[in-house]
């Protein structure tokens, strides 16, 4: 068994479960249970930042920087820093928006912050699909022969 394959379809299962999480978070905004919906995000937030530290960060420095240094015009040297862009920018984002609600009553934190919550969205997909991009990049000989 490949261990670096077996790590990789872990992180992207908890990737998509997140996304899950996600997607459930918005559908509890839009049947306006504001405070569940925070303690959603908060969760998939949680999950985001332990496979960013525990695997992604990782896999990075030991097994990609040598392959960006020696081949940077490849694809797994154009795919994997603007993955690692877009999910450093998602990061960052919802840890301000989480940390700063702090798990509040009120609506008034939450509604002036939408806009930078869409704009998160939009950058967690960007990097999702990078990353499920860059997965396939990584392991197709592993999973297609």
């Amino acid at each position: 068994m490949n261990y670096f394959l077996l790590v990789a379809t872990v992180s992207l299962i908890v990737q998509l479960v997140v996304i899950s999480l996600v997607l459930i978070g918005f559908y509890l905004k839009r049947h306006f249970k504001y405070r569940l919906h925070g303690l959603i995000m908060t969760t998939a937030l949680v999950s985001h930042l332990a496979v960013i530290f525990g695997v992604m960060i990782p896999s990075f420095v030991i097994g990609l920087v040598p392959i960006i240094l020696s081949s940077p015009t490849s694809l797994i040297g154009w795919f994997s820093p603007l993955h690692a862009i877009a999910g450093s920018v998602t990061a960052i984002l919802g840890v301000w928006i989480v940390g700063s609600w702090r798990f509040r009553q009120s609506l008034n934190f939450c509604l002036p912050k939408k806009r930078i919550m869409l704009i998160t969205f939009a950058f967690w997909l960007i990097s999702l699909t990078l990353g499920i991009i860059f997965y396939f990049i990584l392991n197709w000989s592993y999973l297609f022969g």
